[in-house]
């Protein structure tokens, strides 16, 4: 439950932010930026941009794992991320959300805001099982969840530098991703076993 409200509140937030108005200064600022992030993964070949995409998403959603302070980061980066859609959008002459929507026809979009989705709700258990006074166990589960975020993070950069290379292969990449969501559907609708 705790990551289903986490992934709402990300694409509220997310879909917010394209929609929020930027001035035109903090807009030039933010394509400059999207811009030099695009040039540095320019001529870097399949390995580089994979390992680019790996460690940026890596670092944001271990640091969004951190109780308290890790929501606020998710907040903040989601934000950021909406923000720099829109200005990309503008300097397309789309709307922020039409352009943030067609992020979601390749899967990495959606695995990828799944792994901070993941990320800031583990931390966000571990406030709730000290409350609870079940600390101990949480922080169990914790750790197995840091290679769980570690992994759908690894899965993400690599769909994404698969739809890099070739945007084909991205579509085709939801196959598998389906397969995935309808194994947990059936997993969690079940419950534990």
């Amino acid at each position: 439950m705790a990551f289903g409200v986490a992934l709402a509140v990300e694409l509220a937030i997310f879909f917010g932010a394209m929609v929020y108005p930027i001035a035109p200064s903090q807009q030039t600022a933010l394509l400059n930026q999207a811009n030099g992030l695009l040039n540095s993964t320019t001529g870097q070949g399949p390995a580089g941009v994979f390992s680019a995409i790996f460690d940026n998403n890596l670092r944001v959603a271990l640091l969004e794992m951190i109780p308290a302070a890790g929501a606020l980061l998710f907040g903040l980066s989601i934000f950021a991320t909406g923000q720099v859609i829109q200005v990309l959008a503008i300097s397309s002459h789309l709307p922020g959300p039409v352009f943030g929507l067609a992020l979601f026809f390749f899967p990495f979009a959606i695995v990828e805001l799944s792994a901070y989705a993941i990320a800031v709700a583990s931390g966000t258990m571990l406030i709730v099982a000290w409350r609870r006074k079940t600390f101990v166990d949480e922080l169990r589960v914790f750790l197995v969840e840091v290679v769980v975020v570690a992994a759908v993070v690894l899965i993400a950069a690599a769909m994404e530098t698969a739809g890099i290379v070739n945007p084909f292969v991205s579509l085709v990449l939801w196959v598998p991703t389906a397969l995935v969501v309808a194994v947990l559907a059936v997993h969690v609708r079940r419950g534990p076993t």
